[in-house]
């Protein structure tokens, strides 16, 4: 799911109303506001065709990955009147106590600084160029022009995988004006083919802010894989940001059996 301008071409119904694609009234938003979010996903389960002797290495792997944050610092900088804002900043990997430090070094020596547009409803698209595949036979001073890029769009990238279905949610929680217990409605994406269905189950005050409870929930079959995807949220109306967001995802197959994964990120 690519949220770039034309914002995947997606329908949105609420209570059978189609609403316009940009929230109701524009976020507050000023050039050198800062926003800073803890981005973190785990892995769970294990290929069912994993082969034995790779499975010590996986299982180490995965459990270091599973301890890793990414620290993401945004700098606004220009703020246009529909509250859609670019902004300048880092994203840096946290490493867990006592790690390798050729391991350390390596993380370390990855690009950090980034651009990205802080849509009017609070979705946060990093520039990001993927990077292509090396061709036999590159000369050295392609493949040295291909690392600088792949360094340049490193924090761009990490940053994107990790905010695919954060965006979905901040773009549904904008298309409402108003929000009450027991609301419900949904999003549906033409591009994958998911509906999202979205409900408020209360509100709160998290981080600063008051906050409505959202869930947002979608299941896929595609490829003989059933993906079930489970989202909590905090969504604040006024300044049309993201608080809290966590995803659960179940993946389940014949082929590569049962999988799960969660994604936490929190505004500080």
């Amino acid at each position: 799911m690519k949220r770039l301008s034309l914002r995947h071409v997606s329908a949105f119904i609420a209570l059978g109303i189609v609403c316009a694609a940009t929230p109701a009234h524009a976020a507050d938003r000023a050039v050198g506001d800062q926003l800073v979010y803890t981005l973190k996903s785990t892995t769970s389960g294990e290929p069912a065709n994993l082969p034995p002797m790779v499975r010590g290495t996986f299982e180490s792997n995965q459990a270091f990955a599973n301890k890793l944050a990414v620290t993401l610092t945004l700098h606004i900088d220009s703020v246009k009147q529909d509250g859609t804002a670019r902004a300048s900043g880092t994203a840096v990997t946290v490493l867990p106590p006592g790690t390798n430090p050729m391991t350390a070094r390596s993380f370390g020596m990855n690009g950090k600084d980034l651009q990205a547009t802080i849509l009017a409803d609070g979705a946060i698209v990093p520039d990001y160029v993927a990077p292509s595949a090396p061709q036999i036979g590159e000369s050295r001073a392609q493949q040295q022009a291909d690392a600088a890029q792949f360094n340049a769009n490193y924090a761009g990238g990490l940053v994107h995988g990790h905010v695919t279905d954060f965006n979905e949610f901040a773009l549904g929680c904008s298309k409402r004006t108003t929000f009450k217990t027991g609301d419900a409605w949904r999003l549906a994406d033409a591009t994958t083919q998911t509906t999202w269905t979205f409900a408020v189950t209360g509100t709160d005050q998290v981080a600063g802010h008051n906050v409505v409870v959202v869930t947002m929930n979608a299941v896929s079959a595609l490829a003989a894989q059933t993906v079930k995807q489970s989202i909590t949220g905090d969504y604040d109306p006024v300044a049309h940001l993201v608080v809290r967001f966590h995803e659960d995802i179940q993946r389940s197959s014949d082929q590569t059996g049962n999988l799960g994964q969660t994604e936490d990120i929190a505004l500080q």
